[in-house]
């Protein structure tokens, strides 16, 4: 998901902004055809986020029909579906890319603020339009055509949920001059301190119940995974292995300790009917799932970036680069329409969560899915294009463009 210009790991950049006196300047990266390389790491880390998104996505419902009222239960919320989330909530990790691409941004091609944000809101702003204008044009029509109403309620009420993470997107956008003459002063140091603010908000949050302090984790959580991102690219995290490793199962058990003596539910995405969950606001649980997923994929960074180089990933991984605010806007419409047709259309429930019958219809449910997904894909792809200026024609620089997003 967005920042949308090629992702790039340099050991020395550029800095947004002078080093204060007395600390040491790297050497200038000066631009140019070899300058800024792509960085497989990240580009496989973004394919893999998108793809977490929608298999999350597409394993929640338990979906019901009566002819009258459509009763949607969430899997994950039961059984074993709380563990789950712990693999397949990747927004700190979306967010540590998208950092890492707009950072190479910011340094490769310095800016006025009021420039950068103009041609980043131009890529997004158009798919976004089109999906928004076509919900609305459904949301009237599916009615009129025979659709229980009930059923387009549902399906209009979640369809845009998703646009929260875009939201928190171009704030962080907004915020990244800033952010990087913080980073630039501070280093990883000030990267720590953003995750430290985020845990002390929660100390006075649940410690001293003053709970409307929450609020500032919308900013502050999500400014740590995206900074981390700042480092990433800084050359700054390029640590051993074992210590890559130290980290992540420092936050693992974090987040154990957490959700076991902490107040906070097991859960890592939002459940209906919680009163309190891990995402909204998000709480200490996703800092600590940051540290997991940032350190645990530079752990194993070398073995990662060799299986991001083989043919058939880096074929997948640039086809679905080059289409991936199309497939995370547009992934829970296919799902209602294989929901629709199931059991609006051929009065079948779907099967009850984690039971003989959930996991055997699990191919064929997901199969479904895919090629609906594919066809909509095929339809609407062109305007993820029309930001860049490419038309119906993709360049290598337009494909280097889209590949930099930072969208899930």
């Amino acid at each position: 998901m967005p920042s949308l210009d090629t992702p790039t790991h340099a050991p020395s950049p550029t800095r947004l902004t002078p080093r204060p006196p007395g600390r040491p300047t790297s050497p200038v990266r000066r631009d140019g055809p070899r300058a800024w390389a792509r960085d497989p790491l990240l580009d496989l880390l973004r394919a893999v986020g998108t793809v977490a998104v929608v298999v999350a996505h597409w394993t929640m419902p338990e979906v019901s029909w009566d002819g009258a009222d459509l009763t949607v239960v969430n899997v994950l919320g039961t059984g074993p579906g709380w563990l789950v989330t712990w693999v397949v909530q990747v927004i700190p990790l979306m967010f540590f890319v998208a950092g890492a691409a707009t950072l190479g941004q910011l340094r490769r091609r310095p800016e006025t603020w009021s420039r950068f944000m103009a041609v980043r809101l131009r890529r997004l702003v158009p798919p976004v339009a089109v999906f928004v204008g076509t919900w609305v044009v459904l949301r009237a029509l599916l009615p009129v055509l025979g659709v229980p109403g009930p059923a387009v309620d549902v399906a209009a009420r979640i369809a845009p949920q998703m646009l929260w993470y875009l939201g928190v997107y171009v704030v962080l956008l907004a915020a990244s001059p800033a952010l990087g003459r913080w980073y630039d002063r501070t280093g990883v140091a000030g990267v720590a301190a953003i995750g430290a603010a985020a845990v002390g908000v929660d100390v006075l949050r649940f410690g001293a119940d003053v709970p409307h302090v929450g609020a500032v984790n919308l900013f502050l959580v999500w400014a740590f995974a995206y900074t981390l991102g700042f480092a990433y690219t800084d050359g700054r995290l390029a640590w051993s292995a074992r210590r890559c490793a130290a980290v992540a199962a420092a936050g693992l058990v974090g987040l154990a300790l957490a959700v076991t003596v902490g107040p906070y539910p097991r859960s890592m995405v939002g459940m209906p009917g919680d009163t309190l969950t891990n995402m909204g606001p998000p709480t200490l649980c996703l800092v600590a799932l940051a540290l997991v997923q940032v350190f645990g994929a530079l752990a194993v960074r070398t073995r990662l970036e060799a299986l991001a180089r083989t043919t058939t990933v880096a074929r997948a991984v640039g086809w679905l680069s080059a289409r991936s605010m199309t497939v995370y806007l547009w992934h829970l419409t296919a799902m209602f329409v294989v929901v629709g047709v199931v059991t609006v259309g051929a009065a079948v429930d779907l099967p009850a969560g984690w039971s003989t019958s959930w996991w055997i219809s699990r191919p064929a449910w997901f199969v479904a899915c895919a090629v609906v997904l594919l066809v909509l894909v095929r339809t609407f792809e062109r305007f993820e294009r029309t930001g860049t200026g490419t038309g119906a024609r993709t360049t290598s620089g337009a494909r280097a463009q889209r590949a930099g997003s930072g969208m899930p």
